[in-house]
């Protein structure tokens, strides 16, 4: 083979390298073709919701297949929770998963947060009133935070692995912004769910794009203070009440 031919399919086979990577470049680009937002309103229900907050409920969307996962960057700072007044403070707080947790104690007494949620579970110790101690929360779930002096003290983080969640307002509305649509419409499907710390996950399968606005009614169902037991897994001291005389 003479050397212009060497060089002539040297030459051609690159052209036609670069032409496959570009297209198959372009294809998976314009497999994402435009975004969306799901919109609604949650009412609560239930003899009990009168006590529970709206602005509690998250509303989150996971795809059910996608061509690109949905990318969900981790908290650049800690979220600082503070326990205060013997409550933590904010009470329902959501983090991308990987994030970092500050819990800072504001009390003049002692305090011992800690979460038996697994796989994020954790025990940060009895500790006095300082600039708080910082727990990462790796995996995706319901982390519930208690006190292992204070049975009454709870609050909840809600973990996601999705870039796709928002917070109910106090009228009860909520909206999802800036949802990849795909091309393929059988990509376009998901699961919408309702989160409330009182009451039981709801999961719904939807279609995107939506035709309008969902409404969905949440029964609120469970206690305030759900029963649970120490860091040891043993139940709490009651303290004695003074006999009066």
């Amino acid at each position: 083979m003479s050397e212009y031919r060497i060089k002539f399919s040297i030459i051609s086979f690159a052209f036609l390298y670069l032409l496959v990577f570009l297209y198959g470049n372009n294809t998976q680009a314009n497999e994402l073709n435009d975004v969306t937002t799901i919109k609604g309103k949650i009412t609560l229900t239930g003899k009990q919701a009168g006590k529970a907050k709206l602005e509690d409920v998250f509303v989150y969307y996971q795809p059910i297949k996608s061509l690109l996962t949905p990318k969900f960057v981790p908290l650049s700072e800690p979220l600082d929770i503070k326990m205060k007044n013997k409550a933590y403070v904010p009470r329902v707080s959501v983090i991308p998963a990987g994030s970092e947790i500050r819990i800072e104690n504001a009390d003049s007494i002692l305090h011992n947060a800690f979460s038996p949620s697994r796989p994020n579970n954790f025990d940060l110790g009895l500790y006095k009133k300082n600039s708080g101690k910082i727990q990462r929360l790796s995996q995706p779930g319901v982390v519930k935070l208690f006190c292992n002096v204070h049975y009454h003290m709870v609050a909840y983080v809600l973990v996601l692995d999705t870039p796709y969640y928002a917070r109910v307002n106090k009228d009860g509305r909520f909206e999802i912004n800036n949802i990849q649509l795909q091309k393929n419409t059988s990509f376009n499907k998901g699961r919408l769910y309702l989160w409330h710390e009182r009451a039981k996950k709801v999961v719904k399968k939807i279609n995107l794009p939506l035709t309008g606005e969902l409404n969905f009614d949440l029964p609120i169902t469970k206690r305030r203070i759900p029963a649970h037991k120490n860091k040891s897994g043993k139940s709490y001291k009651k303290k004695r009440r003074r006999r009066r005389y």
